[in-house]
Formats: C-alpha cells, sequence, structure tokens
C-alpha cells in the first residue's frame, strides 16, 4: 500500500509541476501581449524589439509538448484510480 501512496504522490507533484508551468507559460504570454513590447515609443520608434511573433510561436510550441505530457498524466492517473477504487 506504501507503494500506491508512493506513486499518488508522484503523479500529484508531477500534476502540479505542470500546472505551474502552464501558468508560467501564460504569465509570459501576457507579458509580450502587454504595453511594454506593443504600440509606438512617444519617438515613433516601434516598441516590439524582439521578435513577439517568433516567441509567441515558441511558447506554442512548447506549450503543446506540455499539454501532451501533461494528457499523458492526467490519463495514468485516470487508470490509477481506477485500479486502486477495484482493489479496494
Amino acid at each position: 500500500m506504501n507503494y500506491i501512496h508512493q506513486l499518488q504522490a508522484e503523479l500529484n507533484a508531477s500534476i502540479a509541476a505542470t500546472e505551474a508551468f502552464k501558468q508560467s507559460l501564460n504569465d509570459f504570454r501576457q507579458l509580450l501581449h502587454s504595453p511594454k513590447f506593443t504600440g509606438m515609443q512617444a519617438d515613433g520608434e516601434r516598441k516590439d524589439w524582439i521578435s513577439t511573433g517568433d516567441v509567441l510561436a515558441m511558447l506554442w510550441n512548447i506549450e503543446n509538448n506540455a499539454l501532451a505530457k501533461y494528457d499523458e498524466a492526467r490519463a495514468l492517473a485516470m487508470e490509477f484510480y481506477k485500479v486502486k477504487s477495484e482493489a479496494a
């Protein structure tokens, strides 16, 4: 039974880490869309000194890869809880 509790703790930690990762991606995306990186400066220069489009595309790929792993972890969790409930 201790093994099941250990697996459950590891799974919950992985899910929490993934949620934190998703939040970090969203925070970064919001920063890139903020006035700091969009629009024009007072002197007429553009504010997007970095290629925000490229960065946003890269974030999209990172997020999709992370979410695929997140979906795998959730499927594993569902199977784990199913096995656990059947054993009870």
